[in-house]
C-alpha cells in the first residue's frame, strides 16, 4: 500500500483527501502546508505526519507518492523536486504555468510516472460522449462548440494574491477555470491543431491584469471546426456546455446530463465534494489511478496544455499591452 503526501491543503488538497478515504491500495500518510491551521485541520481528522517544508515531506522514506495541490505557480518546481526524489506525483491542473515550464518537465527522468488531474474526463457523460464518438454510431463529428459561464468576483481574487497575476497564475479564465472545457474537444474529438483566440478583461479592470473573457475558434486534423466561448463575468456558476454535430445527429452536454438526439443517453452522479457544477471526478481519478494504475499521463494532457499556450500567445498578438506581462514569464 502506497503511503501519499498531499502538499498544499486549501482549496483542492481537502478533496483530494476525501477522495484518498475510498482507495484501497493507498493512504493519506502527510500533508505539506506553510498554513499551521490547514495543516492541523488535516492531522485531527486524517491522523496524518505534518511537514510545513516541502523538502522535509521528500525527504521522508515513507511517502511514496505525492499529490500537489498548490498555486500554480509552484506545480513545476515540485513535479521537478518530486520526481528526483524518487516520487510518484499527481499533479493539478494546469501541469505548469508557462510552455518553457512544459517543454523542460516532458524532458525530465521519471516524467512518465506524472498523473494528471483531469478528472471531468471521467464524468459518465463524458465517457458515453467518447464512446459514442469512437464508435461512429451517429457517422463522423462535423463540429464542436463549448460555453463555459461562471462568476470570479474581486472578493475570489482578493483571498489569495497569486491568483489573478501573469507571473503567479500564469494567466486567468482560461488557464484555471475553462482549462476543462478546453480538454474536452482534444480528448474526445481529437489533437487541435490551429486556434485563433481574443481574450479581455472586462468585469475586473483593476482588480485582476489576467483575462476574464475569452473567444476562440479552434481547427482539428481532419479539418473539424471547433469554437469555445467563456467568461468569468456572469452573475452565476453554471454547469458547462457541450455540443458535439454529427452527420447523423446532434450530442448536448449540458446541467451533468447528456442528450443525443433530444434523448436523455447518460446522466453524470451527483457530486459529493467540490463544485456541484462538476461532479466526482476527483474521487474516480485518483481511484484508478492506485487501485487499477490507469492514469492521465503528460502525453494524454499534452495537447491540451500547448493548446493553452498557443491561444495566450495567438491573443496577444493584438493586445500586446494587455498581455505585456504574460511575456516576461514564457
Amino acid at each position: 500500500m502506497k503511503k501519499i503526501g498531499i502538499v498544499g491543503y486549501g482549496g483542492i488538497g481537502p478533496i483530494h483527501a476525501k477522495a484518498l478515504e475510498q482507495v484501497r491500495q493507498g493512504k493519506l500518510y502527510a500533508v505539506c502546508d506553510i498554513d499551521p491551521d490547514r495543516r492541523k485541520l488535516c492531522r485531527e481528522q486524517y491522523g496524518v505526519v505534518e511537514y510545513e517544508d516541502f523538502d522535509a515531506m521528500l525527504a521522508d522514506s515513507q511517502v511514496d507518492s505525492v499529490h500537489i495541490c498548490t498555486p500554480h505557480y509552484l506545480h513545476f518546481a515540485m513535479v521537478k523536486k518530486a520526481l528526483a526524489a524518487g516520487k510518484d506525483v499527481v499533479v493539478e491542473k494546469p501541469v505548469t504555468r508557462t510552455r518553457r515550464e512544459w517543454e523542460e518537465l516532458r524532458g525530465l527522468k521519471g516524467a512518465d510516472r506524472v498523473c494528471v488531474v483531469l478528472q471531468n474526463r471521467l464524468n459518465p457523460c463524458v465517457q458515453k460522449l467518447r464512446g459514442l464518438i469512437q464508435a461512429g454510431e451517429l457517422g463522423s463529428v462535423k463540429a464542436v462548440r463549448g460555453m463555459l459561464t461562471w462568476n470570479r468576483d474581486k472578493a475570489y481574487y482578493d483571498s489569495a494574491r497569486w491568483r489573478g497575476n501573469w507571473d503567479t497564475e500564469g494567466g486567468g479564465l482560461l488557464i484555471n477555470q475553462a482549462i476543462h472545457t478546453l480538454d474536452f474537444f482534444s480528448y474526445l474529438v481529437g489533437d487541435i491543431k490551429n486556434v485563433r483566440a481574443d481574450m479581455c478583461n472586462h468585469t475586473l479592470e483593476g482588480v485582476i491584469e489576467v483575462e476574464d473573457t475569452l473567444a476562440a475558434h479552434l481547427e482539428f486534423a481532419g479539418g473539424i471546426k471547433g469554437v469555445l466561448f467563456a467568461t468569468n463575468g456572469y452573475g452565476e456558476n453554471s454547469s458547462p456546455f457541450l455540443e458535439v454535430a454529427f452527420e447523423q445527429g446532434l450530442a448536448r452536454y449540458l446541467d451533468q446530463k447528456l442528450w443525443v438526439n433530444g434523448q436523455l443517453a447518460a446522466e453524470d452522479c451527483p457530486a459529493t465534494s467540490g463544485k456541484a457544477y462538476w461532479g466526482n471526478g476527483h474521487e474516480k481519478l485518483i481511484q484508478r489511478y492506485y487501485d487499477e494504475g490507469k492514469y492521465f499521463s503528460l502525453a494524454d494532457a499534452a495537447n491540451t496544455m500547448e493548446t493553452v499556450f498557443a491561444m495566450y500567445e495567438d491573443a496577444a498578438r493584438g493586445r500586446k499591452l494587455f498581455f505585456e506581462n504574460y511575456f516576461k514569464n514564457c
